[in-house]
């Protein structure tokens, strides 16, 4: 399977989900994610964890019940102020800490317009981390190399099993 495969399956599995599962499916990856920015928080001093955890137990909390869009857009405010400029913090972990908090805000946007190409954009988001990772790790990889990495295999399998 290669990466359009891959998208153009989830794509398909995502648009016959009940919202409360596509919600579910989003939450999965933004949890993954939230330690890379943890760790950026850590190692820099800058940020905010709690802002990133508090939108998430909001996005936990609305899937039994209706939507507070003006809570949402304060969610969404906080979290942009945290979201770190990838200029200003040129290390790997400022690229990770950036993707946690766009899945995060990838998802409350879902809440407010329930459109599936937030998802996906969740979805690239964790791809697109393990490929900086990857790239990290070992810098001869080739692209295609890493689209065919375990790593990057295993994440494509996962979220096609979660998401059926």
């Amino acid at each position: 399977m290669d990466s359009t495969q891959f998208y153009e399956r989830l794509s398909q599995q995502l648009t016959v989900l009940p919202q409360v599962r596509l919600i579910a499916f989003g939450l999965d990856i933004c949890e993954r994610l939230l330690p890379d920015y943890i760790e950026f928080n850590q190692e820099f001093n800058w940020g905010n964890p709690e802002i990133l955890k508090e939108s998430i137990q909001y996005i936990k909390n609305s899937t039994s019940g209706s939507i507070d869009q003006e809570k949402v857009n304060q969610l969404l405010s906080n979290l942009e102020e945290v979201l770190p400029d990838t200029e200003e913090f040129t290390d790997p972990l400022g690229s990770y800490a950036l993707n946690a908090g766009c899945a995060i805000f990838e998802l409350l946007e879902y809440l407010i317009d329930p459109e599936t190409d937030h998802l996906m954009n969740i979805s690239s988001v964790i791809t697109d981390t393990i490929d900086f990772k990857l790239s990290e790790l070992a810098s001869d990889l080739s692209e295609e190399e890493i689209l065919k990495h375990p790593e990057m295999i295993k994440e494509w399998n996962y979220q096609l099993e979660i998401s059926k």
